[in-house]
């Protein structure tokens, strides 16, 4: 299954349009920067994955100043210096490291890349052409905006919350659509990952993960799809969500040849976009589609919350999936249109609900194999929820647990491990930095 594709692993195939591009002999000197010291850098094919890599180390003189510490760059080498190994006992040796003395460089701009192979429409077709029945292209676009994500921005690390939600079957057809979804990543993207995430929510420790990931900010993208819906008990740190996931009248199929290699360079492309929005447009853009989207949501009765950035976010995330670098007021009715057609069945949906009782997703589960707390950490733990207990404290500063735990029973650095451990394991969420802490109530 594609779920074994590693974009780090990768020696041929599944390469994107513009890694390919960027692999031409032509382009040996183009890639992203990721510095290495003060006066070395290497450069990625991939600032995704940092896969593949040029095969120099870049060295930059004294009087080359580059003052960008990220981006695609073209560098003009003065001079390639190879280092010659000569194993002991041997006559003959081998070129290993490259290095290359910085010249010059220029930043490129990202338009330079080839588009992906695949136009918006086929994109669309593909991520659920494995699903057969009544499949219409707002499914697609639920799927592939949850998938896209958005890039950090003034709101904080990027990403897209989805709910997932069956009006015509039950838990069987959410699990099928954790698995679609899934099925259209690499492997490298469903794990721990500096630049995109996607987490799937399943289980209430799923929903610890997810929630510890966001506020230690493990990656600049998560993205994550609530596949039952939170229970009330869950209410305290649950995460936002900004779109629903509305699975058709339809039977999947899994695709037994693994990743679509065109699905995958579509998002590889996709990912690389940091979409530009004008204040004045984002003014705008909020008025318009908050007749359309908010509005719809507030009505409703989804149980995750609301992001009030949601707007921004979802239209940076059409952005992607339009592939387009920013948005002007032109693309303002179409993207009404969309999220109107979205946000319109899941508002049915809602209202349905209310007058039926009938409900459309399961309760997240427990998980019965609760990760188990070392002594010093249930130590901690006691002390905490006694404190917050007999003093009504909402929340409770690093500070004061140092006060009511003796320095010879807890030391500082045992302290420090202890409410890690605890946030880790979802029973602690941490504020600012691991100074303030709150009681997850389970």
């Amino acid at each position: 299954m594609n779920n074994k594709l590693k974009l780090s692993r990768r020696v041929s195939g599944h390469w994107s349009n513009y890694e390919c591009y960027l692999l031409k002999d032509e382009n040996a000197h183009v890639g992203w920067m990721e510095w290495t010291s003060n006066k070395t850098f290497r450069l990625n094919k991939n600032p995704l994955t940092k896969h593949p890599k040029s095969p120099f180390l870049y060295i930059v003189p004294p009087d080359v100043h580059i003052p960008i510490h990220e981006g695609l760059i073209r560098v003009s080498p003065e001079k390639i210096v190879p280092e010659v190994k000569i194993p002991n006992g041997k006559i003959y040796g081998t070129y290993s490291n490259k290095y290359c003395i910085v010249d010059k460089y220029e930043p490129v701009d990202l338009n330079e890349l080839p588009k992906p192979y695949l136009s918006k429409d086929e994109f669309l077709y593909r991520i659920t052409d494995n699903w057969r029945g009544d499949v219409q292209k707002q499914f697609s676009k639920e799927i592939a905006i949850n998938v896209l994500s958005c890039p950090k921005s003034d709101y904080g690390i990027g990403g897209i919350g989805a709910q997932s939600l069956c009006p015509y079957g039950g838990k069987q057809e959410l699990n099928n659509l954790n698995s679609s979804i899934r099925n259209l990543l690499p492997n490298d993207f469903l794990r721990k990952n500096k630049r995109y995430m996607y987490k799937s929510i399943k289980t209430v420790c799923d929903l610890h993960s997810a929630n510890s990931d966001i506020k230690k900010n493990s990656s600049e993208e998560i993205s994550y799809n609530y596949i039952y819906s939170p229970s009330p008990q869950t209410q305290s740190y649950l995460i936002p969500t900004q779109i629903p996931l509305i699975i058709p009248e339809a039977i999947y199929k899994p695709d037994k040849w693994g990743l679509d290699r065109d699905v995958l360079d579509y998002q590889l492309s996709a990912l690389l976009l940091n979409p530009y929005i004008e204040e004045n447009a984002q003014n705008n853009l909020i008025k318009i589609v908050t007749k359309t989207a908010q509005d719809m949501l507030r009505k409703s009765n989804i149980q995750a919350p609301l992001d009030n950035t949601g707007v921004l976010r979802l239209a940076k995330a059409w952005c992607r999936l339009e592939y387009k670098q920013s948005i002007n007021e032109n693309d303002f009715t179409r993207m009404k249109n969309d999220f109107q057609d979205i946000f319109k069945e899941y508002y049915d949906m809602s209202e349905d609900t209310k007058k039926s009782g009938r409900t459309y997703n399961v309760p997240l589960t427990r998980n019965t194999d609760a990760r188990r707390l070392s002594i010093n950490a249930n130590k901690i733990f006691k002390y905490i929820k006694n404190v917050t207990r007999n003093k009504g404290y909402k929340k409770i500063s690093k500070e004061i647990i140092r006060k009511e735990i003796s320095p010879k029973e807890i030391t500082n650095y045992v302290l420090d491990e202890g409410l890690q451990e605890l946030v880790n394991a979802g029973y602690l969420l941490m504020y600012k930095n691991y100074t303030e802490f709150e009681i997850v109530n389970l």
